[in-house]
């Protein structure tokens, strides 16, 4: 019994780092770390401004932090590791990596402890493909001698329960026969199950996902629109939370009938479409190709009109796009930035100061100690660099998208 308590204590530790605090005290550590980071940008915007800098136009001050409404289980992708358990000596145990691999003494702990963050649906499909595994003659890839197949095993769900599975195989050692038995034995193995999406991604070369069987997408509902979920795609992985995240941006932006919405790194367009009702446009902006793809199909099946995607680099697409806006006297353009944990390019941000139409910005950062630079360049004094009048800080509200861990999701508001 004590060894089954100090491996569920170490696997709760990797997964949810706060497990052992209460709820009230989580929130008050993390907004005890987000009014920390705010205290360095205010040192960073003083250096940048030095003599006459406007400190009344950036008290920054934390507002709140607004809980999940679900607490355990809640997320919808989970990426788990596949290899040796060093405690019962398990080569081919499927969940968490403990330990160094530097050191060499690694360990693949399984999630059935991780509730926190762990839906059952998860670990049910976790402890299905251990079933499988048992069954491949083929070995886990030991991150050590760097050889083997079996690396890693990633799931995505909804609230609806349909599942997309996703094994993670080197494909260095599979010829092409190996790998046509692979894929004929795993297709073999879930024939009999519905609601689910397989697919096999191929790594260790050029990397290569491979649909296998079933949907090859699947639909969650998100405030009330309906979205595609395919293998590669980008979706917050607390729904619920999600919800409440994009709800606290909508009242954030005060957002009326003569607004234009620019959605600066769109993705598949989910900020944009849940926020289409409430806007007279939507431009959404993103560099990603494929996901441009699957914004406008999203935008297509909820029957969006007012929106419009633009794929390519947001520092010519955004200047492009706002010339093609046909302004009025009432017309408010309001930027909404939601890049991924590093932050935009400072071009970008060099292109929302010059774009003087642009009068709101709002910034959501899921790692705000990464984008001091980001939030520096908004606010700084105009230069060669940084054109335009700079932005002033409104207010800063933060979301509990990762329950039971230290991190969180911010949502900064700038005008000028």
């Amino acid at each position: 019994r004590k060894q089954w308590y100090q491996r569920r204590v170490r696997v709760r530790e990797k997964t949810a780092p706060l497990y052992n605090m209460p709820l009230p005290e989580q929130l008050k550590l993390k907004l005890s770390e987000i009014q920390s980071v705010l205290d360095n940008y205010k040192t960073a915007l003083k250096q940048a401004w030095q003599a006459g800098f406007p400190e009344e136009h950036f008290d920054f001050k934390i507002t709140e932090i607004k809980e999940s409404p679900i607490l355990s289980g809640y997320r919808n992708k989970c990426e788990f590791s596949v290899g040796r358990n060093a405690e019962t000596n398990e080569t081919s145990c499927i969940g968490f990596v403990k330990g160094s691999f530097s050191q060499g003494n690694i360990s693949v702990e399984p999630p059935d402890e991780c509730t926190e963050t762990c839906s059952p649906l998860m670990i049910t499909e976790v402890n299905r493909f251990r079933e499988y595994l048992a069954t491949s003659t083929l070995p886990t890839y030991d991150n050590i001698s760097n050889t083997g197949v079996w690396k890693a095993l990633e799931i995505r769900a909804t609230k609806q329960d349909d599942v997309m599975i996703t094994p993670v195989v080197d494909r260095r050692s599979l010829d092409a026969e190996k790998l046509e038995e692979l894929k004929s034995s795993m297709i073999a193995f879930y024939s009999d199950r519905e609601k689910c999406s397989l697919f096999l991604k191929l790594i260790g070369g050029k990397e290569e996902v491979l649909h296998l069987s079933g949907p090859d997408h699947m639909l969650e509902s998100l405030c009330g629109y309906l979205f595609q979920i395919t293998c590669g795609s980008f979706f917050q992985v607390n729904t619920a939370g999600a919800e409440v995240l994009y709800r606290t941006i909508r009242e954030t932006a005060a957002l009326d009938k003569q607004t234009v919405l620019l959605d600066v790194c769109c993705g598949t367009g989910t900020i944009g479409i849940i926020l289409s009702e409430h806007v007279k446009q939507v431009h959404g902006i993103e560099i990603v190709e494929s996901a441009v793809e699957d914004a406008k199909k999203n935008a297509a099946r909820n029957n969006i009109a007012n929106i419009t995607f633009h794929a390519g680099n947001a520092k010519f697409a955004v200047p492009r796009v706002i010339n093609s806006i046909r302004k009025s006297t009432d017309t408010r353009i309001v930027a909404i930035v939601d890049p991924p944990r590093s932050g935009v390019h400072a071009d970008v941000i060099a292109c929302l100061r010059k774009n003087e139409m642009i009068a709101e910005v709002i910034y959501v950062s899921c790692d705000i100690k990464q984008i001091t630079d980001n939030i520096v360049s908004l606010c700084c004094p105009t230069s060669n660099r940084y054109l335009g009048d700079p932005f002033r800080f409104q207010s800063c509200v933060a979301v509990d998208l990762f329950p039971h861990t230290k991190r969180f999701e911010v949502i900064f508001h700038f005008k000028r």
